[in-house]
């Protein structure tokens, strides 16, 4: 039979299933490990927070108030638009070289400094402790409110910091204000005068322009070439009717040539003249219903029956006298109706000439003028071009600067009012009582638990590092033989009475310095939440 030694055998162990009074036993077996580390671990994080430099911070709302009935009426007038990009680079004002500067004399932080470069250093450890947070409306669509913080070593320089750089960006802020209305409206006026001269020598310019070219405006290219066609096209017609009206001219001519100034009349004895006169009525009726008044046969008959009825009057006056005379005729002369007819058509046709001719020479004439146009048109187009380009842009830019100056005005007037924007601190920065580092009260906790975890873990270590079997079991599974018996440790009365008074000992140091750190944490809590202090370190 063999018997083995729980303490001399060195092997390597599988773990085991989790069993409760197993890690509890090795808990208890390494105890004083356990409290030890637990105990230093505790202190660390406890005696730790009351070493670590203590920093306060202290900080200021300011809230930014609109005027609930100028709101609505200042949108789009453009007063507020200043207010609103300073506010979106508010950070960077706030801790701007010149506010810093400021504030650094107002509170003579700058009387140990020897050398710039320890100016730079306190210039730069402020900007890295200064906090700006802005905040927006239910809209989110402007800053509403904004949080100055600072953090530092002592509460009242940081209260007194924190007050005095709002005090100075809500001055400068305002100056600033003030100083960009009046800027902004003095700027744009006098763009604007600049601006409404240019404008009214560009209205010189074109006017003069315009006198010097009175055909070319506002004619285009295209709109020259049309009128210089339709000038050949128009001369071209007035040719054809001049040819002929000119060969008509001398057809008439010919036939005028044919023709006698005067003609004979014969008036028949037979028969009454009022039957000779009712005869042409009768043959005159006849023509016109073929022809018109200017037929020649009817202007003929006409001139006939005129004739007859003269001399009808003329032997009414005569009555006395014995017309007896058979198978006789009477002969008269008359106007040739056939010859004042062509005469009339020839004095037409030339007065249709002459005119066909001097129709024809305007023409040619405008047909030249608008050529030279035409020549001239590309430099003078150009001209004309830029001269509108740059009245246009004057025009332009002139309506532009006349809206931003009736703008720049209504915000120089808010301004004078005080009906714009205004800061108001709604919360100034109060004496900092607790640190906001360290956090005690989270680092005491933190040590207590972080202690026991250490301790425990600890336990574990140790029993690793042992190199020793914990139970039969361990054996059994290592070497694959059974365990007959195993002979446990023998301690006499004696011993475990010693054993006794010894945990008794520690157990009541380590509860007494466990409930010394307690007492520190309670009075911690009571000092962070009531703003009583017990203790003072």
């Amino acid at each position: 039979m063999r018997f083995i030694r729980e303490s001399e055998i060195m092997t390597e162990n599988n773990p085991p299933d989790f069993d409760l009074k197993r890690h509890l036993a090795i808990i208890r077996k390494r105890r004083y490990p356990v409290i030890l580390v637990a105990l230093v671990v505790a202190s660390i994080f406890t005696w730790g927070s009351f070493i670590w430099p203590e920093s306060y911070e202290a900080s200021s709302t300011v809230f930014i108030e609109r005027g609930a009935l100028m709101t609505p009426l200042l949108e789009g007038v453009g007063v507020s638009g200043g207010m609103q990009e300073r506010l979106r680079n508010l950070s960077d004002g706030i801790s701007s070289r010149n506010i810093i500067d400021r504030v650094i004399k107002d509170l003579d932080l700058d009387v140990n400094i020897k050398n710039p470069d320890q100016y730079d250093g306190l210039v730069r450890n402020i900007r890295q402790n200064l906090t700006v947070a802005l905040t927006t409306d239910r809209s989110r669509r402007s800053v509403d409110r904004f949080k100055v913080s600072y953090r530092g070593r002592d509460p009242k320089m940081v209260r007194d910091l924190v007050n005095t750089i709002v005090n100075e960006y809500i001055n400068e802020n305002l100056k600033y204000t003030r100083t960009d209305a009046y800027e902004v409206y003095d700027f744009i006026k006098g763009q604007l005068m600049d601006y409404k001269k240019k404008l009214e020598e560009s209205d010189g310019a074109i006017r003069a322009f315009r006198e010097r070219n009175p055909n070319m405006i506002p004619r285009s290219e295209a709109t020259i070439v049309a009128r210089i066609d339709k000038f050949q096209t128009d001369r071209i017609a007035t040719e054809i009717s001049l040819k002929q009206l000119m060969k008509k001219s001398e057809n008439l001519r010919k036939q005028l040539s044919g023709e006698k100034e005067l003609t004979v009349a014969f008036v028949s004895k037979e028969g009454s003249p009022h039957d000779k006169l009712n005869y042409l009525n009768s043959r005159l009726m006849l023509l016109l219903t073929k022809y018109t008044d200017n037929y020649p046969a009817v202007i003929k008959l006409k001139a006939e029956i005129e004739e007859l009825k003269r001399e009808i009057a003329r032997q009414s006056t005569n009555s006395r006298k014995d017309l007896s005379m058979d198978s006789m005729s009477t002969e008269t002369s008359a106007m040739n109706p056939i010859y004042q007819s062509l005469k009339e058509d020839l004095a037409k046709a030339d007065a249709d000439i002459e005119s066909l001719k001097e129709r024809s020479s305007e023409l040619l004439r405008q047909q030249k003028i608008a050529q030279g146009v035409l020549g001239r048109m590309p430099r003078e187009q150009e001209e004309w071009v830029k001269l509108q380009r740059d009245r246009n842009v004057y025009q332009k830019i002139y309506d532009d600067l006349l809206v931003k100056l009736q703008n720049a005005q209504v915000s120089k007037d808010i301004q004078l009012s005080n009906k714009a924007a205004t800061f108001r601190v709604v919360d100034p920065a109060y004496l900092p009582l607790y640190p906001v580092k360290p956090d005690r009260v989270k680092m005491i906790m933190l040590g207590i638990f972080m202690g026991i975890a250490a301790g425990v873990a600890v336990a574990y270590i140790l029993e690793s590092l042992a190199g020793t079997f914990k139970d039969e079991t361990s054996i059994e599974n290592r070497f694959k033989i059974p365990v007959l018996a195993s002979i446990p440790k023998i301690l006499t009365e004696a011993d475990k009475l010693k054993i006794k008074r010894r945990d008794r000992k520690v157990f009541a140091a380590a509860g007494l310095y466990l409930v010394v750190i307690l007492v520190t944490l309670a009075g911690e809590v009571i000092y962070r939440y009531m703003g009583i202090k017990f203790i003072n370190f």
